[in-house]
């Protein structure tokens, strides 16, 4: 009688199996006792890749899937819905909802994959802390870094990088990478963009996505295989980071260790991961550049008069501490208006712009200028005592006076400046002062013919 139950159940297993092999979600059997595994249906050899062959028993389960610790062999009679993460037989990460129920000795697991869902969750969080640190102005690496963890974490084995293009220079500069190794770091910073320069440099300039599958072996990567090796990585997948405008901002890029190429789903990554960097990108350098609009001048860049004076002040507090000379020197273009109203404003903003350029190379390297007027200029001079300031004060004078533009019409335009020197050391005590006194040394300099430098006397 015993043994007729044992076949009528086994009929029943048989039968149950061959109704479970087809079923859409992913279904196994083990015995309870022993821990074999008997039955694997196709949907759970879809979802993690194994077969029956590759799990014989709960121990290599254990070892190979790495599931978290369950109460997979207690003769419970069921347990429905516990969330529980299973690596697959390609090394990827699923989450899965595990459940199951008894049949004598024999237990029957059923997962429902969750990947999708917790993804999204985590997508969503990811999407949430990055805004959250962009609102509050967070270091730009930090909320980077947001971003390549939630990739990485969706890609086990993957390496993230996210490199800042640099358009004045056409260069990419490192943003974030946090597993890439710190020679690599060092070597791909500050690279010129261009055709055949890896899959970054050669995304940025063609301005679009570019796949690399086997590094070793591509154009792209020729002058870099060495490199690539040295690290470890056998493919990138590069994807161009654009404002909302389309102008770029620099590029996202995906390594691995084996030759890969991506998958609708790593391309949904790469595209998730492109647009989440560009929003902080963007919202950075429009941070950045308020704050330069706030501090220098629209049109030479220079500090502008509430930012040389905040400069100036501080260097000035500097200077009487450390018992240092100091000086300042006010500079004034001279007949400004008839360049204006003779060539137009186009040649008068040159002419500015110009001076200040040409300025910034001719004093010293720790002097401060600004440009605090119309045509009117300011540098504060630390460490220089009465003398050193006229002699710069005169070699500006000399190299301006050698400096020409060429008006719209290609008209000769030659323009000259004068100088007022302010060097009252103790009897000054603030920027104010300094500047008093070198704009009536100026005033002097303008009165006495111009194109010359004048002291502050009290004479």
């Amino acid at each position: 009688m015993k043994l007729i139950n044992q076949r009528l159940q086994q009929l029943h297993l048989t039968q149950m199996e061959d109704l479970l092999e087809h079923a859409p979600i992913a279904i196994g059997r083990y015995n309870i006792l022993s821990g074999r595994i008997n039955f694997l249906n196709r949907s759970f050899t879809t979802l993690f890749g194994y077969t029956l062959h590759d799990l014989p028993n709960l121990d290599v389960w254990s070892q190979k899937a790495n599931p978290s610790k369950l109460p997979i062999r207690q003769p419970e009679q069921s347990i429905d819905d516990v969330e529980n993460k299973v690596t697959c037989k390609d090394g990827t990460v699923r989450y899965v909802s595990f459940s199951f129920t008894d049949f004598g000795d024999e237990r029957f697991w059923y997962f429902y994959d969750l990947s999708e869902h917790y993804i999204k969750e985590q997508r969503l969080q990811a999407r949430s802390d990055m805004l959250e640190m962009v609102a509050k102005s967070s270091a730009l690496n930090k909320t980077l870094f947001v971003i390549i963890k939630q990739i990485e974490k969706e890609m086990p084995g993957a390496l993230c990088s996210i490199l800042l293009f640099d358009a004045a220079n056409q260069t990419l500069n490192l943003g974030a990478a946090s597993n890439l190794t710190d020679d690599y770091n060092m070597a791909i910073n500050g690279i010129k963009i261009g055709p055949n320069i890896g899959s970054c440099g050669t995304a940025a300039y063609l301005n679009e996505r570019v796949i690399v599958a086997d590094i070793a072996t591509h154009p792209y990567w020729e002058n870099f295989t060495e490199l690539a090796q040295k690290a470890g990585l056998h493919s990138c997948w590069s994807d161009p980071i654009h404002s909302a405008n389309g102008e770029l901002l620099g590029t996202f890029a995906i390594y691995n260790n084996i030759n890969l190429t991506p998958n609708k789903h790593d391309l949904e990554l790469i595209n998730f991961a492109s647009n989440l960097a560009s929003i902080a990108i963007e919202n950075h350098n429009t941070h950045e550049e308020l704050e330069r609009r706030a501090y220098n001048d629209y049109l030479t860049d220079l500090a502008n008069r509430r930012s040389f004076f905040e400069l100036s002040t501080r260097a000035l507090q500097q200077a009487k501490q450390a018992k240092e000379s100091y000086a300042l020197l006010m500079m004034d273009v001279d007949h400004f208006k008839r360049i204006n109203d003779i060539y137009g404003h186009d040649s008068g903003d040159q002419v500015l712009q110009i001076l200040a350029k040409t300025s910034q190379t001719a004093i010293p390297k720790n002097a401060i200028l600004g440009r605090i007027g119309g045509e009117e200029f300011a540098i504060f001079l630390p460490n220089s005592h009465h003398k050193q300031a006229i002699q710069v004060a005169e070699q500006l004078r000399t190299t301006l006076s050698h400096m020409e533009i060429k008006s719209q019409k290609g008209e000769r335009i030659h323009y000259t400046v004068s100088l007022g020197v302010s060097s009252c050391q103790d009897k000054c005590n603030t920027i104010g002062e300094l500047l008093s006194e070198a704009d009536k040394a100026l005033y002097k300099a303008k009165q006495t013919g111009r194109n010359k430098v004048c002291v502050f006397s009290e004479d």
